[in-house]
């Protein structure tokens, strides 16, 4: 009896599960598990609501895709739970930097600012944001999937909560123990989660290969999901007990 291939999905800050359809029907003998992350409270529900469906799969490969903060989210859980290996998008082991490593993340002042001013003007802060995600060449050749990319389901406290636990998670002491195949997707043009930080983040890892992608920003899942279905599809092949 074959064994059932798990593959499950966690979006980036204040970005629509829907997101992840195109990807997701490449796979159709997987069983796909994705977490709404739009009415957490509190840091802490992002992965509450996680372990939950994680405690209902059972058994099964397990195989995770995080996308920015899911891909923080994806590390957490991989310290936590036997996992087949992980395809992490636009990510880093933590996002707050100090000044001296001010090339591989925020200041956590200008986060505490977002914040502040999310509660002021939601539709601002996330337009302004959103129109972060993409390079001035992603806007212009794919102008109607990005616009068709820009709803927020996510409620403020949602928001909110995600930005305390981009401003608060450090997952820098888990990489070594890691000992899981993963594949960083990081485009080399991130304006919100800079190239750099992804390489780092190979570094690293024990088991983990960098999938730079040029002239890309923050959301190769909006722009590339052809490159993400790649990685995902030979991340489940190359487990060796079946394919997607």
């Amino acid at each position: 009896m074959a064994i059932q291939t798990v593959l499950l999905w966690l979006t980036g800050w204040g970005m629509s599960n829907d997101l992840w359809h195109p990807i997701q029907a490449r796979f159709p003998t997987c069983h796909h598990v994705t977490p709404d992350f739009t009415r957490a409270t509190y840091p802490k529900d992002f992965m509450a609501v996680i372990e939950k469906e994680v405690r209902a799969i059972g058994s099964g490969r397990l195989f995770v895709i995080g996308w920015s903060m899911g891909g923080m989210l994806a590390q957490r859980l991989a310290a936590n739970a036997p996992l087949h290996g992980m395809v992490l998008i636009s990510t880093g082991s933590r996002f707050v930097r100090p000044k001296e490593e001010r090339s591989k993340g925020w200041p956590v002042a200008s986060l505490l600012r977002m914040e502040r001013e999310l509660i002021e003007n939601r539709e601002r802060v996330w337009g302004d944001f959103f129109e972060s995600i993409a390079t001035e060449k992603e806007r212009r050749e794919k102008k109607d999937t990005f616009l068709e990319s820009r709803v927020n389901q996510w409620s403020t406290e949602a928001l909110l909560a995600g930005l305390a636990y981009l401003r608060e998670e450090d997952c820098g002491q888990l990489c070594r123990s890691l000992d899981v195949p993963v594949t960083i997707i990081h485009g080399k043009n991130d304006a919100i989660w800079p190239f750099a930080a992804g390489a780092e983040l190979v570094e690293s890892l024990p088991q983990a290969e960098l999938v730079p992608i040029e002239d890309s920003g923050h959301a190769p899942p909006i722009f590339y999901p052809e490159i993400v279905t790649l990685a995902v599809q030979r991340m489940v092949e190359s487990d060796g007990e079946g394919k997607a």
